[in-house]
């Protein structure tokens, strides 16, 4: 049923109504209602294009309010995005790099991870899902003279578009992508679709770990990432930071208040990047 067809339902019932009241009247007065037909008709026009009139207008304002906020939100991710490409002119990359979403990492979220890691100075990272954040971190601990990042992936094709970043960079010294398909693997009381960790993984001391993979559309109602930290808890060195990106979604919500639960010793720091980004750090 339309909106036009539910204003003259509305407005017909508000003439039968008119009607009814004015034979009511009568009755109870005795004086013969000659006007109350057309009195009715009148009203019930009247009522139903005033209702359609307000359905239209509440549907126009609820429209536009709609696409303002989803233009404000699209703005804010720009400024955002901006304020994070700023931050990052210092590092003077030689090319444009790919932020901006997807399974890049956005500009905003690269510059947390740029800021913690050079108050940081971690030794060894470990990332779970490469890109950007890999040839970025490779290009700090060029400049520093020390520190590496192994980053694994699934993917064998997107790892080797990463490792043509570190080519192209000379950072390969300090940043390498490893081959790690996915297996099904036990976590606690499930099976999970995990990394094949690398033995050259195995027995690192892990000052930073960066949880952005595998793709949450592995498992869209569950929390394909849990496995990070139980599967590298024990390789965290004391000052170890966890980082977790796309916070905002509800996959890694979950998957962070499991952990606190599971790990009490660990406290958590939440940033408004735009994916929402959570650091995690051993209780002092």
């Amino acid at each position: 049923m339309n909106e036009l067809t539910r204003s003259l339902l509305f407005g017909a019932a508000a003439a039968l109504a008119v009607a009814l009241i004015s034979l009511a009247t009568a009755t109870w007065t005795g004086v013969p209602p000659p006007a109350s037909v057309p009195l009715a008709a009148a009203a019930g026009l009247i009522v139903a294009l005033l209702h359609h009139w307000k359905t239209q207008l509440f549907a126009t304002l609820r429209q536009y309010h709609g696409d303002t906020g989803r233009r404000l939100a699209a703005l804010d991710e720009r400024v955002a995005e901006t304020q994070g490409l700023v931050q990052l002119t210092p590092l003077e990359p030689p090319y444009p790099m790919p932020f901006g979403g997807g399974w890049a990492l956005t500009a905003d979220a690269a510059a947390l991870l740029a800021r913690e890691v050079s108050l940081q100075r971690p030794k060894v990272v470990v990332e779970l899902g490469s890109g950007a954040s890999t040839v970025l971190l490779g290009r700090l601990f060029k400049q520093w003279g020390e520190g590496k990042v192994y980053s694994l992936d699934h993917d064998a094709a997107w790892a080797e578009r990463t490792r043509q970043h570190l080519r192209a960079s000379h950072i390969e010294q300090h940043a390498e992508v490893l081959d790690a398909p996915l297996a099904r693997q036990r976590f606690g009381d499930r099976d999970y679709l995990w990394y094949s960790v690398p033995e050259a993984v195995r027995n690192l001391s892990i000052d930073l770990l960066i949880v952005d993979g595998p793709p949450a559309a592995l498992e869209p109602n569950g929390m394909p990432r849990y496995p990070a930290l139980p599967a590298f808890l024990a390789q965290l060195s004391p000052q170890a930071v966890v980082y977790v990106d796309d916070a905002r979604r509800p996959q890694e919500q979950a998957m962070v208040e499991r952990w606190l639960a599971e790990y009490p010793g660990f406290e958590r720091a939440m940033y408004d990047t735009v994916p929402g980004t959570c650091l995690l750090r051993r209780k002092a």
